[in-house]
């Protein structure tokens, strides 16, 4: 009867170890697969990016005037029309005001000159003083004076024409063929081609860090930059030159202005400025590996088998990269893959690792 029981006996018991084994072998709790990378300390450059329009830099516009009252009888452009240097924007013809103004000054003078020679004769004959002989010397001066102005203003001209000061565009025109216009009154604007800013708005949040001298990459949404010779031929190199103290009402950023070394770009012109505000230092990891939970960013590290989030500070991304800090353990392997399926102390499979 004893015999009988103990090999049933030593039966239960395997079974029951297979069981155990069997159990063992397949855990109840979940777990992820990971891919992990060793902590890599280095260096990115900060960047920010903002958006604008090409325009002149402040006093590369200049309107021209008629300097007396003239008569517009040639228009040669229109707005948004290119000019060069010297060439002809309007015709213009001295007003009868102007040339019967101009009539006068030179029979003044010729006045003037009679009357200065009459008492130089008189005054060699002992019939004129020399206090009158000075006030005749001074009304040919005022008179000639009078004179030279109107010639120099082109007043002695019928006719007369306005040209460019330099290469340009023509922003305005403010008169047409006809038109009678008064000494000092505007005929045309134009803006300089070779003197052109970006204006962007600044993230309030990042123009704290950004600072005249910065330099940034500006590329165009149209075809105007596409004459440069540069690698990507969309993109200009610029110069932060100015960053406003205050946040702009209308479009809640920060306005700030890139001049633009190379020539081509269209005023008007829609662009994209990437600014590069210096390096930074820290953690690289790339930018997936730090992903937002609760309102914080966070890695994850891999400590025992298990999932540990680390919360850091995101300091710069470019190029797929990011520079983080925060108390992270230099010798725990980051997630760098799969951690959108991690939760705190969950058990993970590591697939891979990249040690470089």
């Amino acid at each position: 009867m004893t015999r009988r029981i103990l090999p049933l006996a030593l039966g239960a018991a395997c079974a029951l170890l297979l069981t155990v084994t069997a159990l063992a072998a397949s855990p109840s709790s979940p777990s992820v697969l990971v891919k992990t990378a060793a902590v890599q300390i280095g260096s990115l450059n900060r960047t920010i990016t903002a958006y604008g329009r090409v325009g002149p830099a402040p006093g590369a516009s200049q309107t021209l005037t008629l300097a007396y009252a003239g008569i517009v009888t040639a228009l040669d452009v229109t707005p948004g029309m290119s000019v060069r240097k010297g060439q002809t924007i309007a015709a213009i013809s001295a007003a009868p005001s102007t040339r019967a103004a101009y009539s006068q000054a030179k029979a003044r003078l010729a006045a003037a000159q009679q009357t200065l020679d009459h008492t130089k004769a008189l005054l060699a004959q002992h019939l004129a003083t020399r206090t009158q002989l000075a006030q005749a010397q001074q009304s040919e001066q005022s008179a000639e004076a009078a004179l030279d102005a109107l010639k120099s203003e082109g007043a002695g001209h019928a006719h007369a024409k306005l040209s460019a000061p330099y290469a340009g565009v023509v922003r305005s025109v403010a008169a047409a063929p006809g038109a009678e216009l008064q000494a000092g009154a505007a005929l045309a604007t134009i803006d300089r081609t070779d003197q052109l800013v970006a204006t962007v708005g600044i993230d309030p949040a990042e123009a704290r860090l950004a600072s005249v001298g910065d330099t940034a990459i500006v590329t165009g949404f149209g075809s105007g930059l596409a004459s440069q010779p540069s690698t990507d031929h969309s993109k200009v190199t610029g110069k932060v030159t100015m960053i406003a103290g205050m946040v702009n009402p209308k479009s809640g950023l920060v306005d700030a202005a890139i001049r633009i070394t190379s020539h081509g770009a269209l005023i008007g012109e829609t662009v994209t400025a990437t600014i590069q505000t210096g390096a930074v230092h820290g953690v690289i990891v790339p930018r997936n590996a730090a992903l937002p939970a609760g309102g914080e960013t966070v890695v994850w590290q891999v400590k025992n088998g298990h999932a540990e989030p680390v919360k850091v500070d995101v300091l710069a991304s470019a190029q797929g990269k990011s520079i983080v800090t925060g108390k992270i353990d230099p010798h725990l392997p980051i997630v760098v893959s799969g951690n959108y399926q991690l939760e705190p102390g969950i058990a993970v499979r590591i697939a891979g690792s990249n040690k470089s």
